[in-house]
């Protein structure tokens, strides 16, 4: 006889079934919590080593600072240092220029998207003028062997928090069309 207020146990088995099942579930939690892996690129640019060289990311990402996107130099603009005095013997620069030389593009993947589904016309230019780094958004790419995401870009709650902390405005209209 069952004493009132006690529950009654199930069976060993549909205990097991529930533990699997919510050991399932944090692994589905923890995975959908972890950094998105880096696209696969067609080159492997190493940042960190460009940094250490004292590049600066506005001498290879020259529309930040003037137009929506950041943009990509020309692969004749690497050329100009690895052809002569830096590493053209390295693997990555090697294929890079065999690519030059042949007139074939470089098509890099980006590494930061905002889906089409946000509407958002995200603008470097006006977060350059505003003094924003480049980290704030996109981690610290100079001590990155690999570009990752670091920032969930399609957060619009970090965007909004970040806005209202800085004096930026938070009318729709400001991001979305």
């Amino acid at each position: 006889m069952r004493r009132a207020g006690t529950a009654e146990r199930p069976p060993d088995g549909t205990r097991r079934r529930f533990h699997g099942l919510g050991l399932v579930w944090s692994l589905g939690l923890l995975a959908g919590c972890s950094e998105p892996p880096p696209p696969p690129q067609p080159v492997a640019f190493n940042h960190q080593v460009h940094n250490e060289n004292d590049i600066d990311c506005a001498r290879c990402h020259q529309g930040a600072e003037s137009q929506a996107e950041a943009g990509l130099p020309p692969l004749s603009s690497c050329a100009v240092c690895h052809r002569r005095r830096a590493v053209p013997d390295h693997p990555e620069v090697v294929k890079f220029m065999t690519l030059l030389d042949a007139d074939e593009p470089l098509i890099w993947r980006k590494v930061h998207v905002l889906p089409a589904s946000a509407m958002v016309h995200f603008k470097h230019s006006p977060h350059v003028r505003a003094g924003v780094e480049c980290a704030t958004c996109h981690g610290d790419v100079s001590q990155m062997t690999v570009a990752r995401q670091v920032v969930d870009v399609a957060d619009m709650g970090w965007c909004v928090s970040c806005h209202e902390e800085n004096g930026a405005s938070v009318d729709c209209l400001t991001c979305h069309h």
